[in-house]
C-alpha cells in the first residue's frame, strides 16, 4: 500500500485534506508548522491545523524550521517512509534530502496568468491582480529541488474577474487543486501518470512581496489602486496609506472600489478626502478619478477629515525589475 502525506499550515491544506477524506483517500501523515512559528515566519493566512487533524485521527509532525533544512527535521521525517506527498499552503520549496526519499515525489501546485514556465516565483495571484489579469492557470507539478521547475502533471484555468480579490482567488485556487488532486492522484500512485517538462527558454519569475509593498500612492490610477487593495487584502498584509504623511497615523484599506469616472472633484490633490458618509464610507481623489473606502482600520475618519490628505510620505516607491508582464 503506497503511503500519502500532506503537507502545509493554511486554511487550504485543511480544505485539500477534507476532499480526501470525502472522497475515501486515507492520509497517512501531515507535515505542518506550530503557531509560534507561523508566527516567526510571518505566514500569510497561517492556520494552526491540529484540532482537525487530532479530531481526524491523522498523524502528524511539526516541523523545527519552515525551510526544513535542519538535522532534527531530516530525523523526524525520514523514518516516515512516505512514499507520496501532496504540497498545499506551504510557501517553501521542499528540500533535496525529503524529495530524494519520497518513492513518488512530492506534487503541489504553482499557477500564472499564463502556462508555466512564465510566472514562477512568488505571489502570482497577487501579482495577477495588480496587472489587472483576466485568467489564471494553476498547474499540478512534480518539485524538484529548483523554484516551480518540475514536470507538469496537469491544470486547470480559472477566470479573474473585476471583482475577485486575494481570497476569492484562493478559493478558486484552492478548489482547482482539489480537483485536479483528485483527477490525478490514482494514476500518480499506480505509476500511470504522465508527465510534461517545462520549456526553459520561457521562465519567467515574479520577485518576492513584502508587507510594505501594500503602500497606496494616490497619484496612480483609480484601477491601479483598486487592483492593489484587492491583491493584498485579507489573508494578506494589507494596502495602506498614511493620514498627512504620518508614520504614526497609519490607515490600513482592507476593501474599496472605483466610485466614478463623470463625478470629478477637480480642485482635489490625489490623496485627499473628498467625502465622508455617515456610514463610515469615504471617497479618496486618485490620479485620475476616485476611490470609494468600504472596510478600513487604524484612523477614525470622520467627516472632520474632508479636506485633509492621504499620503505615501517620505517614502520613494519601490521599483521592481523583470517582472513578467
Amino acid at each position: 500500500m503506497r503511503t500519502v502525506g500532506i503537507v502545509g499550515c493554511k486554511h487550504t491544506t485543511q480544505e485539500l485534506a477534507t476532499a480526501l477524506i470525502r472522497n475515501g483517500i486515507k492520509i497517512d501523515h501531515c507535515l505542518t508548522i506550530s503557531p509560534e512559528l507561523g508566527a516567526k515566519e510571518k505566514v500569510a493566512g497561517y492556520h494552526d491545523l491540529r484540532p482537525f487533524l487530532e479530531a481526524k485521527e491523522i498523524p502528524f509532525t511539526h516541523a523545527v524550521k519552515y525551510s526544513l533544512k535542519s538535522d532534527e527535521d531530516e530525523a523526524n521525517l525520514l523514518p516516515l517512509g512516505l512514499d507520496l506527498l501532496l504540497v498545499m499552503g506551504w510557501q517553501r520549496l521542499i528540500p533535496d534530502w525529503f524529495l530524494s526519499r519520497l518513492s513518488i515525489g512530492a506534487f503541489g501546485m504553482h499557477g500564472s496568468s499564463r502556462h508555466l514556465p512564465y510566472g514562477r516565483g512568488r505571489s502570482p495571484m497577487n501579482w495577477s491582480l495588480i496587472q489587472n489579469k483576466t485568467a489564471f492557470f494553476t498547474h499540478l507539478f512534480k518539485y524538484e529541488p529548483g523554484v516551480d521547475d518540475g514536470n507538469v502533471v496537469g491544470y486547470r484555468a480559472f477566470d479573474i474577474t473585476p471583482f475577485d480579490t486575494a481570497l476569492t482567488l484562493h478559493y478558486k485556487n484552492t478548489t482547482s487543486m482539489i480537483q485536479l488532486v483528485l483527477e490525478h492522484l490514482p494514476s500518480l500512485l499506480d505509476g500511470s501518470a504522465t508527465y510534461t517538462p517545462q520549456d526553459e527558454q520561457g521562465a519567467t519569475y515574479y520577485p518576492k512581496r513584502t508587507d510594505d509593498d501594500g503602500l497606496i500612492f494616490w497619484t496612480d490610477a483609480t484601477m491601479d489602486v483598486y487592483n492593489l487593495v484587492r491583491a493584498v487584502t485579507r489573508p494578506f498584509p494589507g494596502a495602506f496609506t498614511y493620514l498627512e504623511g504620518d508614520t504614526g497615523k497609519k490607515l490600513m484599506i482592507w476593501s474599496a472600489i472605483p466610485f466614478d469616472s463623470q463625478l470629478l472633484f477637480p480642485t482635489a490633490v490625489p490623496g485627499e478626502i473628498v467625502e465622508v458618509f455617515s456610514e463610515g464610507h469615504f471617497i479618496v481623489k486618485t490620479g485620475t478619478t476616485s476611490l470609494l473606502v468600504l472596510e478600513f482600520d487604524g484612523v477614525d475618519i470622520t467627516p472632520d477629515h474632508v479636506g485633509r490628505v492621504l499620503t505615501h510620505g517620505a517614502v520613494e516607491r519601490k521599483v521592481y525589475e523583470n517582472i513578467p508582464l
